[in-house]
């Protein structure tokens, strides 16, 4: 977060836009004709509704989705480098429609990405104990990889 603070501090700026707020791919739905759609737009639960409503980065839900993989893979017959494919490839269709790859700033990807894993260490230890592994090694890959780290 600091490197993101210096960043702000030094005059960079985000565009933000009303976004998702709880993307993952519990929220994907994908139809016969392989068209897909998203669900649930009132964002995580657990914040408030005034909170919920403000502009954030699009990188807020390509973090939430880039998440989504390590559940995934813990949870399938997948492996931890079946989840960085993932989100490399997600991260690569997203800048093919985008037009911008939000691996192209690591820094802001990363801290919501390590935001959005440690209020999930706060919700799988109240709901889901069994799951906080998951969460958790998470903290330690986003803790241990360096700032300009693009493979997630």
């Amino acid at each position: 977060f600091e490197a993101l603070a210096d960043l702000g501090g030094e005059g960079q700026a985000w565009t933000a836009q009303r976004v998702h707020g709880d993307l993952h791919l519990g929220q994907c739905l994908r139809s016969p004709d392989g068209e897909w759609s998203l669900i649930d737009f009132e964002g995580e639960p657990a914040r408030p509704l005034a909170e919920r409503r403000l502009p954030q980065p699009t990188a807020r839900d390509v973090a939430g989705m880039l998440r989504s993989f390590d559940y995934a893979a813990s949870h399938g017959t997948w492996s931890p480098e079946w989840a960085d494919e993932c989100r490399a490839a997600y991260c690569s269709g997203y800048a093919e429609v985008a037009g911008r790859d939000p691996r192209t700033d690591p820094v802001l990807l990363r801290a919501h990405e390590t935001d959005k894993a440690v209020y999930e260490v706060l919700y799988e230890a109240r709901h889901r104990p069994d799951w906080l592994p998951v969460p958790l090694a998470a903290v330690r890959r986003l803790a241990e990889d360096g700032p300009a780290d693009d493979t997630h």
